[in-house]
C-alpha cells in the first residue's frame, strides 16, 4: 500500500515537474496586422504574407546562444486589405516562444497590389522581405501583443509610367 502511495506521489511531482519545465521559460507572442488612414485614393491594397517570424537574440533568456535565430511565427498565408483595417486590427500569428529579448519581425510577402483611380497594379517589394526593427521582451507565463501598423499612404511609391513600390512604414505597437 504504502509503495503504491510513493510511487504516485513521485510520478505526480515528476510529471508536474516536467510539465513546469516544458512551460516556465516561456510566453505567448501574438501579432496583429492594421493601418493608419491616409490621403491618396487608393481604394484597395491587398497584401498576402506567406510567413511571419521573430529573431530571437537568447540574451535575458535561460536558453544559450544556440536557440538565438529566426523562429516562425505562422506559415500560413494571409490576405489582408490594408484599406479595410483602418482602425481596425486583424491576427496574424500566434506561438509560444522562449522568454528572452527578441529584436526584429521578418514579413515574407507572396504579392500585393494596390487599386489607385480604379486601375489595379501590382506592388513591387524589393527581395519580397518586409523587416521590421523592433526590440521586445516575451516574458515567462505572459503573452506580449504586438501591432504592426502599416501606414500604406506613405508606403507606396510611384515610379515612371504608373509603377508603384511598396517601402513599407510600419510602426510597431506593444499593447
Amino acid at each position: 500500500m504504502y509503495k503504491l502511495l510513493i510511487i504516485a506521489i513521485i510520478l505526480i511531482i515528476g510529471i508536474g515537474a516536467f510539465s513546469g519545465c516544458l512551460s516556465k521559460e516561456r510566453g505567448v507572442l501574438e501579432i496583429y496586422i492594421t493601418d493608419a488612414p491616409g490621403d491618396l485614393n487608393i481604394t484597395k491594397a491587398l497584401i498576402t504574407i506567406k510567413n511571419v517570424e521573430v529573431h530571437f537574440s537568447a540574451e535575458g533568456s535561460a536558453e544559450n546562444n544556440s536557440s538565438a535565430g529566426w523562429k516562425t511565427i505562422t506559415k500560413e498565408k494571409l490576405t489582408f486589405d490594408l484599406i479595410k483595417l483602418v482602425d481596425v486590427k486583424e491576427f496574424l500569428g500566434r506561438e509560444l516562444l522562449y522568454q528572452g529579448r527578441y529584436n526584429q519581425i521578418r514579413l515574407f510577402v507572396d504579392s500585393a497590389y494596390v487599386t489607385i483611380n480604379g486601375i489595379t497594379y501590382n506592388l513591387k517589394i524589393p527581395s519580397k522581405v518586409v523587416k521590421v526593427i523592433k526590440n521586445f521582451e516575451i516574458k515567462r507565463r505572459l503573452t506580449t501583443t504586438l501591432t504592426l501598423d502599416f501606414d500604406i499612404q506613405k508606403s507606396i511609391k510611384s515610379t515612371e509610367q504608373n509603377n508603384y513600390i511598396l517601402q513599407p512604414i510600419i510602426k510597431v505597437i506593444q499593447e
